[in-house]
């Protein structure tokens, strides 16, 4: 198979299968082995083998202990907890787990509070779901461009065009789009939720 049928096939996996669907989410109170099974079976595209689980009863009870996950009641985790693990595990892809608990405090703060309006959890993961579906629009041509960029590129540099180049130039370009992203994502979380904090300890 031609590489370039690979990352079409690829794409369109990830875009079928990379995120689980708001419906998805069960309504009724799991245990945590029940809600460890949910989550490798619906993020199972993201294993690198078999054997492999993308997340285990020991880090659910990890992000509970770093307050990163509101405690279960009854030892049952709710929709609301499944959602907020789901969002954890897309975290994890460019955050540390203690930059992640600085992100997603807010929300625990909000849902263990008796006075606050409660964010509809449900309603904030679709509204992330719908902005990451325009962007799966456009992740195909994008990828495209940069293929034939790259084939462009080395043509008009009268390097050998054969397939080593091409990955090569395409995997370092997808890892330089990625780290731009990053990037961002770290300059947000210093700006706007470390440095205020670290003021307020200031001031303090």
């Amino acid at each position: 198979m031609r590489y370039e049928e690979f990352v079409k096939n690829t794409m369109e996996e990830y875009i079928s299968n990379g995120k689980i669907k708001g419906n998805e989410f069960p309504d009724m109170e799991i245990y945590m082995d029940q809600a460890e099974t949910f989550l490798n079976r619906e993020l199972s595209i993201y294993k690198k083998s078999d054997k492999d689980k993308v997340i285990t009863k020991t880090m659910i009870g990890n992000y509970v202990k770093h307050t990163m996950l509101p405690r279960p009641v009854n030892k049952k985790y709710s929709k609301d907890h499944m959602i907020l693990l789901t969002l954890i595990f897309y975290l994890k892809g460019t955050f540390q787990m203690e930059e992640i608990e600085k992100i997603v405090r807010p929300l625990i703060e909000n849902y263990n509070s008796e006075f606050d309006d409660k964010i509809h959890m449900p309603a904030l993961y679709n509204g992330i779901l719908a902005v990451q579906a325009k962007e799966q629009e456009l992740l195909p041509q994008s990828i495209n461009r940069m293929i034939e960029e790259s084939k462009y590129q080395l043509k008009e540099t009268e390097l050998s065009d054969d397939d080593m180049l091409e990955l090569f130039m395409l995997i370092v370009n997808l890892s330089m789009k990625a780290d731009a992203q990053k990037f961002l994502a770290h300059k947000l979380l210093q700006e706007y939720i470390l440095k205020p904090k670290q003021k307020k300890q200031k001031e303090g």
